[in-house]
C-alpha cells in the first residue's frame, strides 16, 4: 500500500501531491496510512422563518429539547436523518438598535436585508454596504483545510437569477468572501451552471473501459485547454507591465484567480474505486427564466415560466456534485446558496403557491407562518437529500457523516424589527436556528439545543473546531457551543 502523503516528483524539485488512490486503501474501504479528511460545507437558505404578524409557534423551532425532537411542518423533510442532525435554536444577531444605534460587534444595522449576511457568514458587523466586511468560515477553513485538493473550495448556487427587474441583488447572491494575495477581502462569485461545475470537476475524469479514441479526445481537449489559459495568462502579465499601481493590484488578483483555474484544469482526474465514479452528465442547464411579470397596477405576477430557471433540478445536481467532489477528494470545502438573500424566486413549480420566496414572509399568499413553512420545506429537502449521500457513503468504519461538518443557516429568524418597529417580523435576526449535521471532532448530533441568546457565528465556530480549526473566534464573535459534542 501507498502511504497518503505520496508526492509525484519532478525536475527542480516540483512536487505533486496525489489524490485518493485504491493502493492506498484497503478491502475494506478504510484509509491505510491515514485518517479519511476532514469536510465542511455551509447550506443558506434566502428566508426567514416566521411570516410577518404571526404570533403563533414556530414551524421551524421543535417544542421538545435534547434528543428525539419533534418535527414541525417546516423541518418535516429530515424525519429520515433527523438522528444526523442537530437544531440549535434561540440565536441572535444583534442589531444596532441594542446598542444605543451604533452596530455592536458581530452584529447588523437596523435596516434588514443584506446586513445580516456579514455577522452570519463571517462574524463581523455589517457595514454601509451591501457585502461581508469580514473573511467568511467556508474560505477561513479552507486556508487549512484544503490541502492538495485541486479545488480549494466548492461555492455553487441554485437560484439562477436575481427575478426582479426594478432592481439589482446587491450583494444578494454572495455568500463566500475570501483574503486575496493582496490582503484585500473580495467576493467569490458562485457558480450558477451545474453544467459547468460538472466539466470543471469531472471533464477530465476518464473511466475505466473508455475507448482509445474518445481517451485521446479527452486528453486533447484538456490540453487545449491549458494552452489557451497560458496564452491568456501571457498577454495579461504583458499588461500588467504598463498599468498603474492600483491596476496592478487588480491584475494581480485576476492573474491569481487564472491561475487557480488553470491548475483545477491541469489536475489529474481522481481514480475512480468503489465510491469515487463519475457522475450522470446533467446534460444541459435548464433555461433561465425571465423577471417576474406586473400586472397593470405594477404588482409582480407569477406564472410558471417567470422568475424560475428549473432550480429543482439544479438544486439536486449541485448536491451530486458537492458530494462525489468530497468522495474522491477533490475538494473538502463547499458553499451551496440555494436561495439569494431576500430572495424572488417563483415557488410556484416548487409548492404550488403563486408567489416568491421572499413574499412568503409578507403574506404574498394566505396562511402566515404556515405558508412559509412549505418554503423552508422546500430548502430542507434538498438539505436532508445532501445529508442523506454522505450518510450513505460508507468511509473507514463508518461513513461520510463521521468526518463531516455541516451547517444550514437562514437569512433572518422571527422577532421583533428595529428598522421597521414592528413584533413579529420575518425583518427579523431574532429567535434565529442553525442546523448543524455530521460527526466529525466528537459533534453528537440529533438533539434540540436551546442556545438562547448566543450568535449564529457560535454554531460555526463549533462545526469549524471539529474539522480542525484551532481558533475560538470567528471575526468579532468568539466562543463555541460544547454542548453539541455531549
Amino acid at each position: 500500500m501507498m502511504n497518503r502523503r505520496s508526492v509525484l516528483k519532478g525536475l527542480g524539485g516540483l512536487t505533486l501531491g496525489l489524490p485518493l488512490l485504491e493502493i492506498m486503501l484497503d478491502g475494506k474501504n478504510a484509509y491505510a496510512q491515514a485518517a479519511p479528511p476532514m469536510r465542511y460545507l455551509v447550506f443558506f437558505n434566502g428566508q426567514s422563518q416566521g411570516a410577518d404578524g404571526d404570533s403563533s409557534p414556530s414551524l421551524v423551532v421543535p417544542a421538545t429539547i435534547g434528543a428525539n425532537y419533534d418535527l414541525k411542518a417546516a423541518l418535516a423533510p429530515l424525519a429520515g436523518v433527523k438522528n444526523d442532525i442537530s437544531v440549535i435554536s434561540g440565536l441572535k444577531i444583534p442589531a444596532a438598535f441594542d446598542n444605543g444605534g451604533t452596530v455592536p460587534a458581530g452584529g447588523r444595522r437596523d435596516d434588514f436585508h443584506v446586513s445580516s449576511l456579514s455577522p452570519l457568514l463571517s462574524g463581523v458587523r455589517s457595514n454601509a454596504g451591501s457585502s461581508s466586511a469580514g473573511e467568511t468560515s467556508d474560505q477561513t477553513v479552507a486556508n487549512f483545510l484544503a490541502g492538495t485538493t485541486a479545488f480549494k473550495s466548492l461555492i455553487y448556487r441554485v437560484q439562477a437569477d436575481w427575478y426582479l427587474s426594478v432592481s439589482a441583488p446587491y450583494g444578494r447572491d454572495m455568500i463566500s468572501y475570501k483574503v486575496d494575495s493582496t490582503n484585500k477581502l473580495v467576493a467569490i462569485p458562485p457558480q450558477t451552471s451545474p453544467r459547468q461545475a460538472f466539466a470543471a470537476l469531472f471533464g477530465n475524469f476518464t473511466a475505466p473501459g473508455t475507448d482509445a479514441a474518445t481517451a485521446k479526445q479527452l486528453d486533447f481537449d484538456n490540453r487545449s485547454r491549458r494552452s489557451v489559459l497560458d496564452l491568456v495568462k501571457g498577454d495579461a502579465q504583458k499588461l500588467t507591465n504598463r498599468l498603474g499601481a492600483a491596476d496592478k493590484l487588480r491584475m494581480q488578483r485576476h492573474l491569481d484567480e487564472l491561475r487557480q483555474l488553470e491548475l483545477r484544469v491541469a489536475a489529474i482526474p481522481p481514480v475512480q474505486t468503489s465510491v469515487c465514479v463519475k457522475p450522470q452528465d446533467p446534460g444541459a442547464d435548464p433555461g433561465v427564466g425571465s423577471p417576474q411579470g406586473t400586472n397593470a397596477s405594477g404588482d409582480n405576477t407569477y406564472t410558471q415560466n417567470l422568475g424560475y430557471s428549473g432550480e429543482e433540478q439544479r438544486a439536486k445536481v449541485f448536491c451530486d456534485l458537492i458530494h462525489m467532489a468530497m468522495v474522491c477528494d477533490l475538494s473538502r470545502v463547499a458553499s451551496l446558496q440555494m436561495t439569494m438573500f431576500q430572495s424572488h424566486l417563483n415557488m410556484y413549480e416548487l409548492t404550488g403557491q403563486k408567489t416568491d420566496c421572499h413574499e412568503l414572509g409578507h403574506g404574498g399568499v394566505p396562511g402566515g407562518s404556515a405558508s412559509q413553512a412549505k418554503g423552508i420545506a422546500w430548502h430542507m429537502k434538498h438539505f436532508a437529500y445532501l445529508v442523506q449521500k454522505f450518510k450513505d457513503t460508507p468511509e473507514g468504519n463508518g461513513n461520510m457523516l463521521d468526518t463531516s461538518a455541516i451547517t444550514s443557516l437562514w437569512e433572518g429568524g422571527h422577532g421583533f424589527d428595529p428598522g421597521g418597529n414592528a413584533q413579529n417580523s420575518t425583518h427579523s435576526t431574532e429567535n434565529m436556528t442553525v442546523l448543524l449535521a455530521g460527526r466529525a471532532g466528537g459533534l453528537k448530533p440529533g438533539k434540540h439545543l436551546v442556545a438562547a441568546g448566543k450568535h449564529p457565528a457560535n454554531v460555526l465556530i463549533t462545526a469549524m473546531k471539529a474539522v480542525g480549526y484551532t481558533k475560538n473566534t470567528l471575526g468579532e464573535v468568539t466562543g463555541d457551543l460544547p454542548e453539541l459534542k455531549t
